[in-house]
């Protein structure tokens, strides 16, 4: 395989700073991530890609990966192949963004150090902002419902399940002081990258680099609006249908009194459809669109965490969402 386009993407990374950094993919699993292949691999590694020396050889982060093998775009990466078959709905029209429907959900909680007096909290799933709802539910553990979270207690791990429905309502930001905020961040040209949420809160080196993942644009465009003097807040959940579900956008009060979704980043991840529809742009920047479920989380929070003995730290989460009405 030509390392060309690899070289390229190689000058181009923003390697994940420390101490963000978890290299753990050793040489095999990063050439299931990148299929570039051996040789050219040992190039990536010559010509410095980001790693640590294991005890059997170089470890690399996943997050470099991914984003080497997306700006690299020769089409064969796991990345590119999983984004495109993810993002296929984008070629379709503004009626398919925007009728309901339905989902099946499944999630599990659980963390090492789980014991009998263990505590567990998920984030609530929101499609009623959509204009959808949950309509049935169940779980292994009893579970108390606040307004923001699902609480249980017990030694894990917590499952719970049901389904949903999800909707969306086009709209666009009347506001010229918000419409110049955003077309100012776009005309800035921030490519998208996949970093860990918590490096992302450090928005300025990430901006000045020319990157925009989804929670530092989201923090970056809220802190925007507020100064405006705009009501806003960053809104954190998941992108449905994707592998990697959690997402990040913000929400604000435009001149009309209506709330406004704007997810630029969701607009970049667009040139990874392969065709997306000439109109899905503008509908990112104002619309309530079907595929985006809103949580009761700002943008980067963990959506689960475990307490025990009074400390909470986010618990490991595994989310499966899927259409179930697509059969």
């Amino acid at each position: 395989m030509n390392a060309g386009p690899w070289l390229r993407s190689l000058g181009l990374l923003y390697a994940v700073p420390e101490p963000y950094r978890d290299p753990r993919l050793d040489t095999a699993e990063a050439l299931a991530v990148l299929r570039c292949g051996p040789d050219v691999l040992a190039e990536l590694v010559a010509a410095g890609l980001p790693r640590a020396e294991g005890p059997d050889g170089p470890l690399f982060d996943r997050h470099d990966l991914i984003n080497l093998a997306l700006n690299a775009g020769t089409g064969a990466s796991a990345p590119e192949r999983a984004l495109r078959f993810a993002l296929r709905w984008m070629r379709d029209g503004p009626a398919a963004w925007t009728a309901p429907l339905a989902w099946d959900f499944a999630v599990e909680m659980r963390a090492a150090d789980a014991a009998a007096d263990s505590r567990w909290s998920h984030t609530r799933f929101l499609p009623e902002l959509t204009g959808g709802m949950v309509e049935t539910w169940e779980s292994s553990a009893a579970v108390r419902i606040t307004p923001g979270r699902f609480e249980f207690a017990g030694p894990g791990p917590i499952r719970f399940a049901g389904r949903m429905r999800t909707a969306g309502t086009l709209q666009e930001l009347r506001s010229p002081a918000l419409r110049r905020i955003v077309s100012d961040f776009l005309g800035a040209g921030y490519r998208w990258a996949k970093l860990p949420k918590p490096c992302q809160y450090d928005t300025e080196p990430i901006l000045a680099a020319g990157f925009a993942p989804c929670v530092t644009a989201s923090v970056h465009l809220e802190k925007e609006f507020r100064a405006a003097g705009y009501e806003a807040e960053s809104r954190g959940g998941w992108i449905l249908g994707m592998l990697d579900l959690s997402h990040s956008w913000v929400e604000v009060v435009d001149d009309d009194g209506l709330v406004k979704q704007i997810d630029p980043v969701f607009e970049r991840l667009s040139r990874y459809a392969g065709d997306p529809h000439p109109e899905l742009g503008r509908a990112c920047l104002g619309s309530r669109l079907n595929r985006l479920l809103p949580a009761a989380i700002p943008a980067g929070e963990p959506e689960a965490l475990h307490v025990r003995a009074g400390a909470a730290a986010p618990a490991a989460v595994s989310t499966v969402i899927r259409r179930s009405d697509a059969r």
